[in-house]
């Protein structure tokens, strides 16, 4: 994957915890002063203007001004022909089952997107106080008949925001689990999108093919999103539920005897290694109760525990280290119970 180009894939979406409710007002409480850091990220709304397309021919004219929206959520290139494209954008917009229901459910949801540019402006505004030269992309804001969530790109960031009114939308993505879905709505947005950005400051030992080197690049990754949004409540982060939070503190001993018993972390098969830190609804290897990716939420417990031991390594520099078996080492990981 290309370092300027991130795209997401539903399936391939995966949010992380902050394991207490302590840590997360530690991060907010401790969190730099960033008011001399000023962002502005263009926004650009074109929801009314799509939503408003009745005719093949607004339609063919909104694709000529905006190739790129019509290309990646619409698949233009795909079709081969715009006239084609602009009937089937047509086709959904014009719908009033679209236009009555769901549009006006953006509206209400989202408002004007003012609250969702002064997010992303304060979470650049962290990102760049840990890297200065980073670019602040525009913010661009779609409909996309639920065809696609999102594109992020080092230049551009590009939300369907019908695709975020989660599982109480009057209609909703088709084929989504409904422990996906509950991610998608706009609270999970920033969060969502910081980690993709923020991913390439990420570096690793391509040759550690363990476990143990994935859960803390995933740990890596997800300590450096926490830094750019350090109020951010943590269930936001993760979209577990308050409940698999409550658990996974909980018997957070036991999860980490069972990678122990079963000599896990060193583990390469990809078959095995994905059981821990895929997407999946549940780690049935642990428990019925225990969530899936559950091997990358340890793994954040490890970097962590790396960071409050090592208090002089700075976040650039865990960013830079690729020995994961350093970073475990040093963490002097030991869950509690």
């Amino acid at each position: 994957m290309q370092s300027n180009k991130y795209c997401v894939l539903t399936s391939l979406i995966s949010l992380i915890v902050l394991s207490a409710c302590s840590h997360k007002d530690k991060f907010c409480e401790e969190a730099p002063n960033v008011g001399g850091i000023e962002v502005n990220i263009p926004l650009n709304d074109l929801t009314e203007e799509m939503a408003g397309l009745s005719s093949e021919k607004e339609a063919f004219q909104f694709i000529q001004e905006n190739p790129f929206v019509a290309d990646y959520f619409f698949e233009s290139r795909r079709f081969g022909a715009d006239s084609v494209v602009a009937k089937r954008m047509v086709n959904i917009f014009s719908n009033p089952s679209y236009n009555d229901t769901l549009y006006q459910q953006v509206k209400n949801t989202f408002g004007d997107f003012s609250d969702l540019k002064n997010d992303f402006e304060k979470a650049f505004s962290y990102y760049k106080y840990y890297y200065p030269t980073v670019v602040v992309p525009e913010l661009e804001i779609v409909l996309a008949g639920l065809q696609k969530d999102l594109f992020v790109s080092d230049s551009l960031i590009s939300i369907a925001a019908d695709y975020f009114l989660g599982p109480d939308a009057a209609y909703i993505p088709n084929g989504i689990p409904e422990y996906i879905l509950m991610r998608y709505q706009k609270e999970y947005i920033v969060p969502m999108i910081m980690l993709l950005l923020t991913q390439k400051q990420n570096k690793t030992d391509p040759s550690d093919q363990s476990l143990l080197a994935d859960m803390v690049f995933y740990g890596k990754s997800y300590y450096l999103t926490k830094m750019t949004i350090p109020c951010t409540p943590d269930s936001l982060i993760i979209g577990y539920t308050s409940q698999e939070i409550e658990d996974i503190n909980e018997n957070e001993h036991i999860i980490w005897a069972n990678f122990l018993e079963n000599d896990l972390l060193y583990e390469t098969s990809h078959f095995m290694k994905n059981k821990f830190i895929g997407e999946r609804p549940k780690t049935y290897e642990i428990s019925q109760q225990c969530p899936g990716r559950i091997g990358i939420w340890v793994g954040w417990q490890i970097v962590k525990s790396y960071m409050r031991n090592n208090p002089d390594v700075t976040v650039k520099e865990l960013m830079e280290n690729t020995d994961a078996q350093q970073i475990f080492s040093k963490s002097k990981y030991k869950p509690r119970g």
